[in-house]
């Protein structure tokens, strides 16, 4: 059994919290144990270091001292938490100022900046392992042609090294090949996808989501697959923010877990551009159709 912390986030706690049930399932299918931190609160996003650099300082070191206390690594699904608390965690191991900042707002609480956070692909790889993963599919899932989408934050975390390539990562293409599914190549991989300003400049959003998914559909794929709530909200809603483009579904890569473990993904009503096309074509190996 394996154990981690879990810092779900706000958006895993209301808008995609199908996203927390589905990495739930899985993680536990392995044997791996989630303990969601006590009482944890906000990372900021991108709200708090723009606002001021000391406030996203102390909202993360919060979190880093309650998951500290357990001794266990952290597990931050979300791209934005992670990205937040990693960033923290590297700052206040190793800029005394920072450490002595944060410690003195957090009083009667402390923190080293000593854990090691993870993002769902590096546990994936990391707790689990390909071999594993491979040899535990019970459904085909080849008719999905994939294209693996990361997003531009989760391997451009600023003073922080990646565990991926920077433009060109393919840790997420590895577990979609173990898990049977078809990775189409693309070049929008790291591409933005418009984040945050869905909220105050609709037409960016719908221009640079409308453009990673004109792109994945001239790549031939049926099915784009992310690990960032933001960007697979935003993608979700391309086919109604640009009614000249259509949609194709957009997977957490929990949810393509959970097509080639189960045969079905759990939110699949949750989604806005309908997924039952590849839910029903998962199909049982040595069986019959799902």
């Amino acid at each position: 059994m394996i154990t981690l912390s879990y810092f779900p986030g706000c958006s895993l706690t209301s808008s995609t919290s199908f996203y927390d049930r589905s990495l739930r399932k899985v993680l536990a299918f392995y044997g791996v144990e989630l303990r969601e931190l006590e009482d944890w609160s906000c990372c900021g996003a991108a709200a708090a270091p723009a606002m001021r650099q000391k406030l996203s300082d102390v909202l993360n070191a919060r979190n880093i001292a309650i998951a500290e206390k357990s001794g266990l690594h952290l597990l931050a699904p979300c791209s934005a938490c992670y990205a937040r608390t990693r960033a923290s965690t590297l700052k206040i191991a190793g800029d005394r100022s920072t450490r002595e900042t944060v410690n003195e707002a957090l009083a009667p609480m402390s923190v080293k900046g000593s854990l090691e956070v993870r993002n769902i692909i590096e546990t994936f790889l990391q707790y689990v392992g390909v071999e594993k993963i491979a040899a535990s599919v019970a459904y085909g899932i080849g008719s999905i042609r994939a294209v693996p989408y990361y997003g531009c934050l989760l391997t451009r975390i600023m003073d922080a090294p990646s565990s991926d390539d920077v433009e060109d990562p393919s840790g997420m293409d590895v577990l979609l090949n173990a898990l049977g599914a078809v990775v189409v190549p693309w070049q929008f991989k790291t591409e933005c996808c418009g984040a945050g300003s869905t909220v105050t400049d609709r037409d960016r959003t719908a221009r640079l989501s409308g453009r990673i998914m004109a792109m994945a559909l001239k790549a031939g794929a049926n099915t784009v697959v992310t690990t960032c709530p933001l960007c697979q909200l935003n993608l979700d809603l391309t086919a109604h923010l640009r009614g000249d483009l259509a949609g194709i579904p957009v997977l957490f890569l929990t949810e393509v877990f959970e097509l080639a473990l189960f045969g079905s993904a759990s939110g699949s009503r949750h989604h806005l551009i309908s997924m039952a096309g590849i839910e029903g074509s998962a199909e049982m190996l040595g069986g019959d159709s799902a």
